[in-house]
């Protein structure tokens, strides 16, 4: 392996322009990730059955009073039957009680005034394990975690960014230790 001055700047400006760009994309990436998960606007997003499964996604949230739920079916025949609410709130779930269901596509939504923990199922999936909590208290989300809630986006984009990163130095270091003269001919 040759020392030569310009076989020694490539690498080096490779490994430069890899860890820039790797750390410049995950940076962005990040932020957008915020960007679009964070600013509730003093609303949040439940989905129900997301890919099928027999889930609230999420299953549990904390919010301020005065928030308003949104659920967004993503799957077939599944409704909101409240379970338990705090004394003196007003949450019915959906329409027409435990025996109507609703598909993909439907929305529902209720506004969250009276502190304390509300506890819902699907009727139809509740011994499948399909449960939500929603705990309404003073200061939302913030009050109990000491900062804002990460969206699961953010989650998995910060997980894709660090696998890149690792991979683009880990590949850096394959190059640099195991040579790349592949304009010689033996």
């Amino acid at each position: 392996m040759s020392t030569d001055e310009s076989e020694s700047v490539t690498r080096r400006g490779f490994m430069r322009t890899a860890a820039g760009t790797t750390a410049a994309a995950g940076a962005a990436g990040t932020a957008a990730a915020q960007e679009e998960g964070g600013g509730g606007g003093g609303s949040q997003e439940v989905v129900v059955g997301p890919g099928g499964s027999l889930v609230f996604e999420p299953a549990e949230i904390t919010i301020a009073p005065g928030t308003t739920v949104n659920w967004v079916w993503e799957s077939d025949n599944h409704n909101i039957v409240v379970e338990s609410q705090p004394d003196g709130a007003n949450w019915g779930g959906t329409e027409g009680g435990a025996s109507q269901t609703y598909n993909t596509g439907h929305e529902y939504s209720h506004t969250f005034e009276t502190t304390g923990t509300y506890e819902y199922v699907c009727q139809p999936h509740a011994t499948a394990g399909m449960v939500g909590s929603i705990t309404v208290q003073e200061g939302g989300e913030q009050s109990g975690g000491g900062g804002p809630a990460i969206p699961s986006s953010a989650k998995t984009l910060g997980i894709a960014t660090t696998a890149a990163l690792v991979f683009t130095l880990g590949l850096a270091y394959f190059f640099m230790k195991y040579g790349g003269d592949y304009g010689q001919v033996e």
